[in-house]
């Protein structure tokens, strides 16, 4: 299943600040149908980056694949 997740997982008023897909997106994904997921993948080029307020956190979910 295609998704724009990258393992930065940590919210800032309801956008993934890794990912930029909403809460509601995010819960969605995987009862979407794969064109739903296409133009959400679309759309979120031209999203905003959230501006985090605390330090970036590497995410505590074990089932994210680890880099570096």
């Amino acid at each position: 299943m295609l998704t724009p997740c990258i393992g930065h997982c940590r919210r800032e008023e309801d956008i993934c600040l890794g990912c930029k897909r909403t809460l509601d997106e995010i819960v969605r994904w995987g009862k979407m149908t794969d064109t739903e997921r296409e133009i959400i993948m679309l759309e979120l080029g031209n999203r905003p980056d959230p501006c985090p307020t605390d330090p970036p956190r590497r995410s505590r979910n074990p089932f994210k694949r680890r880099t570096g």
